[in-house]
Protein backbone atom coordinates (compact mmCIF):
# COMPACT_ATOMS: atom_id res chain seq x y z
CA UNK A 1 0.00 0.00 0.00
CA UNK A 2 3.04 2.44 0.77
CA UNK A 3 4.05 1.55 -2.51
CA UNK A 4 0.84 2.58 -4.32
CA UNK A 5 0.31 5.68 -2.63
CA UNK A 6 3.87 6.39 -3.65
CA UNK A 7 3.21 6.16 -7.37
CA UNK A 8 -0.18 7.17 -7.22
CA UNK A 9 0.77 10.48 -5.70
CA UNK A 10 3.73 10.99 -7.52
CA UNK A 11 1.93 10.18 -11.00
CA UNK A 12 -0.59 12.82 -10.22
CA UNK A 13 1.84 15.52 -8.51
CA UNK A 14 4.33 15.26 -11.18
CA UNK A 15 2.25 16.70 -14.14
CA UNK A 16 1.92 20.12 -12.61
CA UNK A 17 4.90 20.64 -10.56
CA UNK A 18 6.84 20.35 -14.21
CA UNK A 19 4.19 22.53 -15.62
CA UNK A 20 4.73 25.26 -12.66
CA UNK A 21 8.87 24.57 -13.15
CA UNK A 22 8.38 25.38 -16.80
CA UNK A 23 6.58 28.42 -16.32
CA UNK A 24 8.35 29.90 -13.71
CA UNK A 25 11.27 28.76 -15.50
CA UNK A 26 10.62 30.80 -18.55
CA UNK A 27 9.45 33.64 -16.25
CA UNK A 28 12.89 33.74 -14.52
CA UNK A 29 14.66 33.96 -18.40
CA UNK A 30 12.31 36.96 -19.15
CA UNK A 31 12.16 38.98 -15.86
CA UNK A 32 8.51 38.51 -15.81
CA UNK A 33 6.44 38.90 -12.62
CA UNK A 34 5.55 35.95 -10.74
CA UNK A 35 3.04 36.99 -8.42
CA UNK A 36 0.59 34.54 -9.93
CA UNK A 37 2.09 31.49 -8.53
CA UNK A 38 0.59 31.78 -5.07
CA UNK A 39 -3.10 32.81 -6.31
CA UNK A 40 -2.84 29.21 -8.44
CA UNK A 41 -1.98 27.53 -6.19
CA UNK A 42 -4.34 28.65 -3.38
CA UNK A 43 -7.12 28.63 -5.80
CA UNK A 44 -5.91 25.09 -7.42
CA UNK A 45 -6.19 23.73 -4.21
CA UNK A 46 -9.60 25.02 -3.05
CA UNK A 47 -10.82 23.86 -6.78
CA UNK A 48 -9.49 20.61 -6.40
CA UNK A 49 -11.39 19.66 -2.75
CA UNK A 50 -14.65 21.12 -4.20
CA UNK A 51 -14.46 18.92 -7.38
CA UNK A 52 -13.95 16.17 -5.57
CA UNK A 53 -16.57 16.07 -2.90
CA UNK A 54 -19.00 16.93 -5.64
CA UNK A 55 -17.60 14.29 -7.72
CA UNK A 56 -20.86 11.71 -7.10
CA UNK A 57 -22.80 14.54 -8.70
CA UNK A 58 -20.81 15.55 -11.26
CA UNK A 59 -20.39 11.95 -12.50
CA UNK A 60 -24.28 11.88 -13.33
CA UNK A 61 -23.75 14.76 -15.57
CA UNK A 62 -24.15 14.56 -19.41
CA UNK A 63 -25.63 10.55 -18.95
CA UNK A 64 -23.08 9.78 -16.40
CA UNK A 65 -19.80 10.83 -18.17
CA UNK A 66 -19.64 13.97 -15.98
CA UNK A 67 -16.20 13.35 -14.94
CA UNK A 68 -14.66 12.36 -18.75
CA UNK A 69 -15.96 15.16 -19.78
CA UNK A 70 -15.20 18.05 -16.85
CA UNK A 71 -11.92 16.53 -16.93
CA UNK A 72 -11.16 16.91 -20.69
CA UNK A 73 -12.58 20.39 -20.55
CA UNK A 74 -10.00 21.26 -17.87
CA UNK A 75 -7.16 19.61 -19.66
CA UNK A 76 -8.64 21.45 -23.09
CA UNK A 77 -8.55 24.91 -21.15
CA UNK A 78 -4.78 24.47 -19.87
CA UNK A 79 -3.74 23.66 -23.35
CA UNK A 80 -5.48 27.16 -24.50
CA UNK A 81 -3.94 29.41 -21.94
CA UNK A 82 -0.61 27.56 -22.68
CA UNK A 83 -1.17 29.16 -26.35
CA UNK A 84 -2.35 32.37 -25.14
CA UNK A 85 0.84 32.54 -22.52
CA UNK A 86 2.59 31.34 -25.17
CA UNK A 87 1.46 34.22 -28.28
CA UNK A 88 2.23 37.16 -25.13
CA UNK A 89 5.55 35.97 -24.03
CA UNK A 90 7.31 34.39 -27.64
CA UNK A 91 5.65 37.01 -29.86
CA UNK A 92 6.66 40.39 -28.40
CA UNK A 93 10.73 41.16 -27.96
CA UNK A 94 12.42 39.75 -24.71
CA UNK A 95 13.97 43.15 -24.42
CA UNK A 96 10.48 44.81 -24.57
CA UNK A 97 9.09 42.16 -22.00
CA UNK A 98 12.02 43.31 -19.58
CA UNK A 99 11.14 46.83 -19.32
CA UNK A 100 7.68 46.49 -20.51
CA UNK A 101 6.29 49.76 -18.16
CA UNK A 102 8.43 51.89 -20.36
CA UNK A 103 8.18 50.04 -23.70
CA UNK A 104 5.83 51.27 -26.38
CA UNK A 105 6.03 47.79 -27.56
CA UNK A 106 3.89 46.35 -24.94
CA UNK A 107 0.49 47.05 -24.59
CA UNK A 108 -0.66 47.65 -20.82
CA UNK A 109 -2.89 44.53 -20.50
CA UNK A 110 0.37 42.32 -21.25
CA UNK A 111 1.53 41.75 -17.68
CA UNK A 112 -1.77 41.13 -17.14
CA UNK A 113 -2.50 38.20 -19.81
CA UNK A 114 0.50 36.55 -18.97
CA UNK A 115 0.08 36.59 -15.03
CA UNK A 116 -3.29 35.24 -15.67
CA UNK A 117 -2.62 32.68 -18.22
CA UNK A 118 -0.26 31.20 -15.73
CA UNK A 119 -2.67 31.57 -12.65
CA UNK A 120 -5.35 29.99 -14.91
CA UNK A 121 -2.96 26.96 -15.78
CA UNK A 122 -1.82 26.25 -12.74
CA UNK A 123 -5.48 26.48 -10.96
CA UNK A 124 -6.86 23.77 -13.95
CA UNK A 125 -3.74 21.75 -13.16
CA UNK A 126 -4.03 21.78 -9.86
CA UNK A 127 -7.78 20.63 -9.84
CA UNK A 128 -7.53 18.08 -12.20
CA UNK A 129 -4.93 16.24 -10.67
CA UNK A 130 -5.82 17.30 -6.78
CA UNK A 131 -9.11 15.90 -6.86
CA UNK A 132 -7.63 12.55 -7.84
CA UNK A 133 -5.43 12.29 -4.85
CA UNK A 134 -7.70 14.23 -2.17
CA UNK A 135 -10.86 11.15 -3.58
CA UNK A 136 -8.16 8.44 -3.22
CA UNK A 137 -6.64 9.65 0.22
CA UNK A 138 -10.07 10.34 1.52
CA UNK A 139 -11.52 6.90 1.12
CA UNK A 140 -8.88 5.97 3.31
CA UNK A 141 -10.13 8.04 5.94
CA UNK A 142 -13.53 6.40 5.64
CA UNK A 143 -12.19 3.31 5.82
CA UNK A 144 -9.41 3.57 8.25
CA UNK A 145 -7.94 0.83 7.02
CA UNK A 146 -4.25 1.22 6.33
CA UNK A 147 -3.86 5.19 6.67
CA UNK A 148 -0.78 5.71 7.90
CA UNK A 149 1.04 3.88 5.25
CA UNK A 150 -1.37 5.75 2.92
CA UNK A 151 -0.32 9.11 4.37
CA UNK A 152 3.24 8.36 4.55
CA UNK A 153 3.60 6.80 1.01
CA UNK A 154 1.45 10.18 -0.27
CA UNK A 155 3.72 12.52 1.68
CA UNK A 156 6.75 10.66 0.00
CA UNK A 157 4.87 11.00 -3.57
CA UNK A 158 4.34 14.65 -3.30
CA UNK A 159 7.96 15.14 -1.83
CA UNK A 160 9.58 13.56 -5.14
CA UNK A 161 7.41 14.93 -7.35
CA UNK A 162 8.19 18.71 -5.99
CA UNK A 163 11.69 17.86 -6.18
CA UNK A 164 11.71 16.44 -9.95
CA UNK A 165 10.01 20.24 -10.57
CA UNK A 166 12.34 22.12 -8.58
CA UNK A 167 15.57 20.18 -10.00
CA UNK A 168 13.48 21.01 -13.82
CA UNK A 169 13.07 25.09 -12.48
CA UNK A 170 17.04 24.97 -11.48
CA UNK A 171 18.17 23.23 -14.72
CA UNK A 172 16.13 25.59 -16.99
CA UNK A 173 15.65 28.75 -14.82
CA UNK A 174 19.23 30.41 -15.65
CA UNK A 175 18.80 32.96 -18.40
CA UNK A 176 22.00 31.97 -19.35
CA UNK A 177 22.02 30.08 -22.69
CA UNK A 178 19.86 29.53 -25.52
CA UNK A 179 19.51 26.19 -25.20
CA UNK A 180 17.81 26.32 -22.15
CA UNK A 181 15.07 28.44 -23.48
CA UNK A 182 14.70 26.33 -26.73
CA UNK A 183 14.52 23.33 -23.82
CA UNK A 184 11.67 25.53 -22.16
CA UNK A 185 9.68 26.61 -25.37
CA UNK A 186 9.50 22.43 -26.40
CA UNK A 187 8.45 21.65 -22.93
CA UNK A 188 5.55 23.93 -23.01
CA UNK A 189 4.75 22.74 -26.38
CA UNK A 190 4.88 19.37 -25.31
CA UNK A 191 2.45 19.95 -22.61
CA UNK A 192 -0.13 21.71 -24.93
CA UNK A 193 0.25 18.56 -26.62
CA UNK A 194 -0.08 16.50 -24.06
CA UNK A 195 -3.25 18.16 -22.54
CA UNK A 196 -4.91 17.57 -26.30
CA UNK A 197 -4.54 14.32 -26.31
CA UNK A 198 -5.53 13.52 -22.63
CA UNK A 199 -9.02 15.22 -23.57
CA UNK A 200 -9.07 13.17 -26.45
CA UNK A 201 -8.71 10.17 -24.47
CA UNK A 202 -11.33 11.58 -22.09
CA UNK A 203 -13.85 12.09 -24.95
CA UNK A 204 -13.41 8.74 -26.57
CA UNK A 205 -14.05 7.28 -22.83
CA UNK A 206 -17.13 9.26 -22.24
CA UNK A 207 -18.10 8.47 -26.36
CA UNK A 208 -18.05 11.57 -27.17
CA UNK A 209 -15.70 11.17 -30.03
CA UNK A 210 -15.43 7.63 -31.93
CA UNK A 211 -12.93 5.27 -31.10
CA UNK A 212 -10.37 3.82 -33.55
CA UNK A 213 -7.65 1.30 -34.05
CA UNK A 214 -3.95 2.45 -32.09
CA UNK A 215 -1.44 4.09 -34.51
CA UNK A 216 1.24 1.93 -32.69
CA UNK A 217 1.80 -0.54 -29.89
CA UNK A 218 4.73 0.10 -27.45
CA UNK A 219 3.30 -1.77 -24.75
CA UNK A 220 5.82 -4.72 -25.46
CA UNK A 221 8.70 -1.69 -24.87
CA UNK A 222 7.30 0.10 -22.23
CA UNK A 223 3.98 -0.89 -20.47
CA UNK A 224 1.42 1.95 -19.79
CA UNK A 225 1.14 -0.19 -16.22
CA UNK A 226 4.91 0.15 -15.09
CA UNK A 227 5.95 2.53 -13.17
CA UNK A 228 8.03 4.45 -15.60
CA UNK A 229 5.19 4.31 -17.89
CA UNK A 230 3.06 5.69 -15.76
CA UNK A 231 5.98 8.74 -14.87
CA UNK A 232 6.11 8.95 -18.38
CA UNK A 233 2.29 9.22 -18.61
CA UNK A 234 2.41 11.80 -16.40
CA UNK A 235 5.41 13.72 -17.81
CA UNK A 236 4.92 13.73 -21.62
CA UNK A 237 1.28 11.69 -21.93
CA UNK A 238 3.38 8.56 -22.98
CA UNK A 239 0.47 5.60 -24.83
CA UNK A 240 1.40 2.58 -25.83
CA UNK A 241 -1.50 2.91 -28.24
CA UNK A 242 -2.69 6.16 -28.81
CA UNK A 243 -5.11 6.74 -31.29
CA UNK A 244 -5.26 8.61 -34.40
CA UNK A 245 -7.37 11.77 -32.81
CA UNK A 246 -4.81 11.29 -30.35
CA UNK A 247 -1.84 11.59 -32.19
CA UNK A 248 -3.61 14.26 -34.01
CA UNK A 249 -4.41 16.39 -30.95
CA UNK A 250 -1.12 15.98 -29.29
CA UNK A 251 0.99 17.07 -32.83
CA UNK A 252 -1.57 20.57 -32.92
CA UNK A 253 -1.11 21.44 -29.54
CA UNK A 254 2.89 21.07 -29.96
CA UNK A 255 2.97 22.04 -33.25
CA UNK A 256 1.09 25.20 -32.62
CA UNK A 257 3.32 26.49 -29.38
CA UNK A 258 6.72 25.56 -31.45
CA UNK A 259 5.22 27.78 -34.15
CA UNK A 260 5.35 30.64 -31.82
CA UNK A 261 8.56 30.37 -30.62
CA UNK A 262 9.61 29.81 -34.27
CA UNK A 263 8.24 33.52 -35.59
CA UNK A 264 9.84 34.96 -32.06
CA UNK A 265 13.40 33.52 -33.28
CA UNK A 266 12.58 34.65 -36.97
CA UNK A 267 11.23 38.11 -35.97
CA UNK A 268 14.59 38.59 -33.47
CA UNK A 269 17.01 37.63 -36.64
CA UNK A 270 15.33 40.14 -38.74
CA UNK A 271 15.51 42.95 -36.05
CA UNK A 272 18.97 41.88 -35.33
CA UNK A 273 19.86 42.21 -38.97
CA UNK A 274 19.87 45.94 -39.35
CA UNK A 275 21.86 46.52 -36.34
CA UNK A 276 24.58 44.45 -37.78
CA UNK A 277 24.35 46.61 -41.00
CA UNK A 278 24.38 49.56 -39.26
CA UNK A 279 27.64 48.48 -37.08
Amino acid sequence: MLINSVILVLQETLEAALLISVLLSICYQRRLSVTWLLPGVIGGIAFSILYATNMGSVSAWFDYAGQEVINALLQTGIALFILAYAWVVFMLPESALRTHRDSPQVARHTPLVVAASAAAMVVLAITREGSEVYLYISGFFLSGSHLPSVLAGGALGFGIGLSLGTLLFFALGSDQGRWRRQCSALLLALFAGNMLSQSVLQLTQADWITASSACWDTSAWLSEQSVTGKLMYAALGYEATPSAQQVAAHLTGTLLVLGLFALRLNRARKNAAPEILDN
